[in-house]
């Protein structure tokens, strides 16, 4: 299932244009220590305990999407270069 939802990240990325990529990848990266820190005041403030560590692993999510992005921004840059 995990799989499934990568793959469908990687063809709705790839379907941008590069500076929307390029714009996925920041918004991605800015959103990462939102997330976590997000997470960790609502675990404190709950008295999560150890049931933040679950939910930190799902705040890394954007990390997973900015990966994506750059692979892809990558692969089109590499085959831009081979075909000139």
């Amino acid at each position: 299932m995990i799989r499934e939802h990568v793959h469908h990240l990687h063809h709705a990325i790839d379907d941008q244009s590069l500076p929307v990529r390029g714009a996925i990848t920041l918004g991605a990266l800015l959103a990462l220590p939102l997330f976590g820190t997000a997470v960790r005041t609502l675990g404190s403030a709950l008295g999560l305990g150890r049931l933040v560590f679950p939910l930190l692993v799902l705040a890394h999510v954007p990390v997973v999407v900015a990966l994506i992005a750059v692979w892809s921004i990558g692969c089109d840059v590499c085959r831009t270069e081979g075909s000139a």
